[in-house]
């Protein structure tokens, strides 16, 4: 059984034959950045000093030839084949997570599911036992064990940790969504989790929020977690759709808005008319975030959906003097790591 070590901490852990070494690192309690856990995203990039490895999974997009020479790999779908030293990719500005409770699986039944719009469904589930997670984090769902299983945000805040509600895009062929259709309330299948490090973090700065999508969902766990708990922040929840029709949760929002003293809320649409929703904005939300915020430096952000999304907002909101470690990022990939899953 393999040891990999992590510098500069010194934190030592082993490795169960077939596991990744971000799945180990989790299991052992260890908080590490990660993203998407299908090396697509390179949020658990950092760097081999000695050992042998087996890293094939990792995407072209997310690890280039040139990471590679240099040593780079991706935790997520790298396996060890000796004894390993790694090196965090961390610099003197990174920030260190908190505990975070380690993954593991449960059995979800259905309860209910209702469709959303023309692609999205909300699914809630019911758990045989109580799974303690950070609002904003994510499960993995899954109906063979081992199977192929698709990571999906939890939409409700912790307060309720025996049932879940997701909302899941709809995808033709999908190992999950793919299958949304046979479902009936009772249907049994896997749940893993909680993963993610897309929580809010306990700086008392104002926040940016940006959501297209489907990610909607950890932003919505966000702030059903802030009114609940009582946590008195400023957050402007942008939020973008195609139409007016596809803008969802809204009576949720406006419930969030009366409990929330400092949220406002900015639905944006870049087709159709945006008068149909109240402030409503007209635009893609790069655009309208570029013409509301002139200078950012004194917020945080948190970006969820599509990756070309959280890309240029990420930027815009860097440009505009935000610090690179203070956007927080979960874009939402297919299987194939190209392709927005929002």
């Amino acid at each position: 059984m393999p040891t990999v070590r992590l510098e500069p901490s010194g934190a030592e852990f082993h490795v169960d034959t077939g596991e990744d070494i971000l799945t180990a690192a989790l299991r052992h309690r260890i908080s590490i950045r990660y993203g998407c856990r299908r090396g697509k995203c390179s949020s658990c990039k950092h760097w081999l000093v000695d050992g042998d490895v087996e890293d094939s999974g990792a995407s072209v997009y997310a690890l280039t030839r040139a990471d590679r020479v240099d040593g780079a790999i991706l935790l997520c779908c790298t396996q060890a084949l000796s004894d390993l030293i790694i090196e965090l990719d961390n610099d003197a500005e990174a920030e260190e997570l908190p505990p975070l409770e380690p993954p593991s699986s449960y059995t979800g039944t259905i309860v209910e599911q209702r469709c959303l719009t023309e692609k999205l469904t909300e699914v809630r589930v019911r758990l045989d036992r109580s799974l303690r997670f950070r609002a904003g984090q994510y499960a993995e769902l899954s109906f063979a064990h081992p199977g192929k299983s698709r990571p999906y945000s939890i939409l409700n805040a912790p307060v309720s940790d025996l049932e879940l509600t997701f909302c899941i895009k709809r995808v033709p062929g999908g190992a999950f969504s793919g299958r949304l259709s046979e479902l009936t309330p009772g249907t049994t299948f896997n749940v893993q989790g909680p993963f993610g490090t897309m929580f809010l973090r306990e700086s008392g700065r104002p926040v940016i929020a940006a959501a297209t999508g489907s990610g909607i969902a950890p932003i919505l766990s966000i702030l059903c977690d802030a009114a609940s708990s009582g946590i008195n922040v400023a957050i402007r929840f942008y939020y973008g759709a195609v139409s007016a029709a596809n803008l969802i949760y809204l009576d949720l929002l406006d419930e969030l808005a009366q409990q929330l003293p400092h949220f406002q809320f900015i639905p944006c649409v870049s087709r159709g008319e945006p008068a149909e929703v109240s402030n409503a904005r007209y635009g893609s939300i790069t655009r309208v975030i570029a013409s509301d915020i002139s200078e950012a430096s004194a917020y945080d952000a948190y970006l969820c959906g599509a990756p070309d999304m959280c890309d240029t907002v990420g930027e815009l909101l860097e440009l505009k003097g935000i610090p690179a470690n203070r956007v927080y990022t979960d874009a939402f990939y297919d299987s194939d790591g190209r392709l927005p899953l929002s």
